[in-house]
Formats: C-alpha cells, sequence, structure tokens
C-alpha cells in the first residue's frame, strides 16, 4: 500500500523537474501533455505528408487537445524573439524529428536525395524566388520538383552549411556563377525582369 503513494511523488517530482528544465531551457511549458519539441517533430511529420491520425496516435491525444497544443506553440513563437533558443530548438527538432515519443517510432521521415548535385539546388532556389515573386505557391513549386517542405529543409540544409564552409574565392565564383545562371533563366521564365 505505502508502494503507490512513493511512485506518485516521485512521478510528480519528475515532472516538475521535467517542467523546470522546459523554462530553465526557455521552451514553452508542455499543453495537454505535448512538450514543445514533440510539437516540432509532430509538425516535421505533417509536413512530410505523414498523417495527422498517426500523430495523434503517437502523442496519445485526440484532434482537440493536439488542436490547443498547436495553437499554443503556435502563439509562442509568433510572440518570441526569433534569435531565441525556442526557435532554435524548432529548427533542430524539424531537422531531426526522432525526439520525445517519436524518437521510438518507425516511420521517421526520409529524405530521398532530389537535390543531389549544386546545380540542383541552385535550379530549385531560382525557381523558389523568381516563381514566388511571380506570385507562383512555392509549396506547387517544390510539388514539381517531387518534394514537401520537410524534404526541402532537409535537402537544402547541406547545400546551406557547405556554401557556408567554402572558403576557396575560385570555387565561390563558380558557385556563384552557377546561382546567377539559374536566376536568370527563372526570371525569363516568369517574365521577371532581369536582377540587378
Amino acid at each position: 500500500m505505502r508502494v503507490r503513494p512513493i511512485r506518485q511523488a516521485a512521478a510528480t517530482v519528475l515532472l516538475l523537474l521535467a517542467m523546470n528544465a522546459y523554462a530553465e531551457e526557455g521552451l514553452p511549458a508542455p499543453v495537454n501533455g505535448i512538450t514543445f519539441e514533440e510539437w516540432a517533430a509532430a509538425n516535421a511529420r505533417l509536413a512530410n505528408n505523414q498523417p495527422l491520425d498517426g500523430v495523434l496516435q503517437v502523442l496519445r491525444v485526440n484532434e482537440g487537445q493536439w488542436k490547443q497544443a498547436d495553437a499554443a506553440f503556435l502563439q509562442a513563437l509568433k510572440t518570441g524573439d526569433p534569435g531565441s533558443a525556442t526557435f532554435m530548438r524548432y529548427g533542430e527538432v524539424f531537422a531531426n524529428p526522432a525526439v520525445g515519443r517519436f524518437a521510438r517510432a518507425g516511420d521517421q521521415p526520409k529524405v530521398d536525395g532530389r537535390l543531389a548535385t549544386y546545380d540542383d539546388y541552385a535550379r530549385l532556389q531560382a525557381d523558389m524566388s523568381a516563381g514566388v515573386e511571380a506570385g507562383k505557391d512555392p509549396q506547387t513549386i517544390l510539388k514539381a520538383y517531387g518534394l514537401n517542405v520537410y524534404q526541402y529543409s532537409q535537402e537544402s540544409g547541406k547545400w546551406v552549411r557547405m556554401m557556408a564552409t567554402v572558403n576557396d574565392p575560385a570555387e565561390l565564383e563558380r558557385l556563384a556563377a552557377i546561382r546567377d545562371k539559374y536566376q536568370r533563366e527563372y526570371r525569363a521564365k516568369y517574365g521577371l525582369p532581369a536582377a540587378q
């Protein structure tokens, strides 16, 4: 009989420690049992066209509870500082969504390598940039390349990191020439004036 109160006390202490850790990290407190990180991981899955039902099943919540958590965490991002730990952690989890209850999920989002070369990346970037300027829906452009938002974030990340580490001026010039070639091509395709 004494074991139960001890377990409950231990569970309460662990919950308080977890909530305190969230406060120290600057992350919003859990909503309906969903942590901020689990919410970010769920969004990565939804962006990867995984069904909401599967997300709800992993989180063990209903759609109403999910909507409450979603609204609360979106509000925290809207009113937060874009340079804060909250935004940084959202990006980290979105890029690697195997956290919390999703860490053991067998359906981790996959990336197919559709932007295998810098040319692939530069072409899509130019198409997105010019297309959005011309009023096209960015998700429609991504779909034409066989990508969704999650896949795009994963695929483009490696090229962004690569460009940030290039120190060779000749290589930087070569990459800029590729980018400029596609920018001219797609601005012409969408009937936009040449970039200055």
